[in-house]
């Protein structure tokens, strides 16, 4: 299973136990800054990141090295 599989699955879960609004908010928002967290960790141990695709970004080649 994916992160993002895992992560609609939590937030099925979450949504469906939420009894407030805030709370469902506050568990997204922390799993959004764990994520971020996680990325920067793994950049900082010099780990290149190749994805395949189109770059998003204007100016740079087609395919995304």
């Amino acid at each position: 299973m994916t992160y993002i599989e895992q992560f609609e699955t939590e937030l099925r879960k979450k949504y469906d136990e939420a009894q407030d609004e805030e709370v469902l908010f506050r568990w997204i928002s922390e799993k959004v800054l764990e994520s971020y967290r996680n990325g920067i960790t793994a950049g900082q141990k010099g780990t290149q990141v190749i994805r395949k695709g189109q770059s998003r970004r204007r100016g740079f080649p087609s395919q995304a090295q």
